[in-house]
């Protein structure tokens, strides 16, 4: 109700949705939902890993970030226990296999 006040009352709104409309309708028409999503997607991918890389060297340049991640070093980070993971092989119901042989059947 207050959403279509503000659309009849302002012209400028009623515009704007306008164009959102011509906009959607063109993007459906041209189908082109599937590539925005996916653009979408990895500019997201792209802006956490950016915002994770400024965060880690804004970490690294003060002092009490640099304490926080030598105590999270101590307590068994993530860095030191990567090294040490093995994988297990797995037959076709999930469950550890007692060969090592590949089995082609089960894929």
């Amino acid at each position: 109700m207050l959403i279509e006040t503000i659309v009849l009352r302002n012209p400028i709104y009623f515009l704007f949705l306008i164009l959102l409309a011509v906009g959607a309708y063109v993007t459906y028409t041209l189908n082109l939902w599937g590539p925005m999503a996916r653009m979408a997607n990895a500019a997201s991918a792209q802006a956490l890993e950016v915002g994770k890389e400024r965060l880690r060297e804004f970490l690294e340049s003060s002092e009490s970030g640099r304490q926080a991640m030598a105590m999270s070093g101590q307590q068994g980070g993530r860095g030191r226990d990567q090294e040490n993971i093995k994988m297990d092989r797995l037959n076709g119901d999930g469950k550890k296999r007692s060969d090592d042989v590949d089995d082609l059947d089960d894929i």
